[in-house]
């Protein structure tokens, strides 16, 4: 039975597991606030339907919060929905937001502000980045991946570097997946070719690993080179990390990281100032060719 006119719908939205936890969370939560709206529930009168406080009823519909079927079966008679299709396809939604995420082995080392990233970058359509410091984390070497982290964490054990490591090489996985896998558009500042991290000879088998990944995943991976001729364009002091959904259910997200500290935004008014400066970015970065030309410089030098 299809969903009634103008009535809000989840069953566009599947579960993929692929997609982690999170955003079948977000999903589901964003799906409960638009059939609050339509219903003219208040926040306050759904909390008190499932007994818990506001504060906790908002974390539910922004995807902070476990999703007990009890409540959304709660809410979901509060707010009138009956169709038996929607009904399923929430229950489906509810018990892949109960899967573990990859990620979370690595809990205890992971900081609070780096997770939303982490649980929501599976299901983009689109990675938008731009690093100023650093070759992007998904497309570092294991050995630069391990002298970056033990600088940032110098008192570490080897072992914590190491779990640290074998985390972000992780990532990388969701590039590899044989079903929409996300498209990365990396922008990566000049500057970093020339900061060498470790030896020349880490430096050239990084270099050399981004023209075979380049080469590799040519539908998944776009990397562009920052020139310093770009001047303010490019003084852009942090990273910056653009999240593009494939639904709609999943608001385009930020995450903008400083050395100590990130924050990850999904109000509109924010993330389309970031979405536009990651374009003009990339309008003025070097194009494909241009940016192999750049590597082979930076391959040579390190040779």
């Amino acid at each position: 039975m299809a969903a009634e006119p103008h009535k809000p719908s989840i069953l566009t939205f599947p579960p993929r597991p692929e997609w982690g936890s999170a955003a079948h969370r977000r999903a589901v939560g964003e799906y409960v606030r638009k059939c609050r709206e339509h219903a003219g529930v208040s926040r306050v009168a759904a909390a008190n339907h499932i007994r818990t406080s506001p504060a906790t009823y908002g974390r539910l519909e922004k995807g902070m919060a476990p999703l007990r079927q009890r409540d959304i079966d709660d809410l979901a008679l509060l707010y009138g929905v009956h169709d038996a299709a929607e009904l399923r396809r929430v229950s489906e939604l509810v018990a892949e937001a109960a899967r573990p995420a990859p990620w979370q082995q690595y809990s205890d080392m992971v900081v609070s502000w780096f997770r939303p990233l982490l649980s929501l970058e599976p299901a983009a359509e689109l990675i938008h980045s731009y690093e100023p410091q650093l070759v992007p984390g998904w497309l570092q070497t294991e050995e630069y991946a391990q002298i970056v982290t033990r600088a940032g964490h110098p008192l570490a054990s080897q072992a914590w570097v190491d779990r640290r490591c074998a985390l972000r090489k992780g990532r990388f996985d969701m590039f590899r997946r044989a079903v929409d896998p996300p498209a990365l558009l990396a922008i990566m500042d000049e500057t970093v070719l020339n900061r060498p991290v470790g030896s020349p000879g880490v430096m050239f088998r990084q270099i050399h690993h981004l023209l075979k990944l380049l080469e590799q995943y040519p539908y998944e991976l776009n990397l562009q080179i920052a020139p310093l001729s770009m001047g303010a364009i490019g003084a852009v002091g942090h990273a910056i990390v653009h999240l593009r959904f494939r639904h709609s259910l999943l608001p385009d997200a930020v995450y903008l990281e400083q050395c100590e500290s990130a924050s990850y935004t999904e109000y509109e008014s924010e993330t389309k100032g970031h979405q536009a400066r990651l374009v003009n970015l990339s309008m003025t970065a070097a194009g494909e060719e241009q940016t192999r030309e750049l590597l082979l410089e930076a391959l040579e030098k390190y040779r």
